[in-house]
C-alpha cells in the first residue's frame, strides 16, 4: 500500500493487484492522486489509470534511492 503526498508525483510504483497464481504484477508512474485512488501511468500507456493505494508498492530501487 503506498500513500503518496505531493513529492511522490513521477516516483515508481508497483501494480501488485493480481496476486492470484500467474498474476501480472505492472511497474507505471504516478501522476496524480486524490482522496479516492493514485492517477498511474502503465508501461508505455498515454493515459494514467486510477488505482487503489491498497494494490500498489513502491518500486524497490525508487525507495533506496530516497533512503
Amino acid at each position: 500500500m503506498v500513500n503518496p503526498t505531493k513529492d511522490d508525483v513521477g516516483r515508481s510504483v508497483v501494480y501488485t493487484g493480481n496476486r492470484y497464481p500467474g498474476g501480472k504484477l505492472e511497474e507505471g508512474v504516478i501522476t496524480s492522486f486524490n482522496d479516492y485512488c493514485v492517477f498511474v501511468r502503465y508501461g508505455a500507456d498515454k493515459g494514467s489509470k486510477g488505482t487503489s493505494r491498497a494494490d500498489l508498492e513502491w518500486v524497490a530501487h525508487n525507495t533506496q534511492e530516497r533512503g
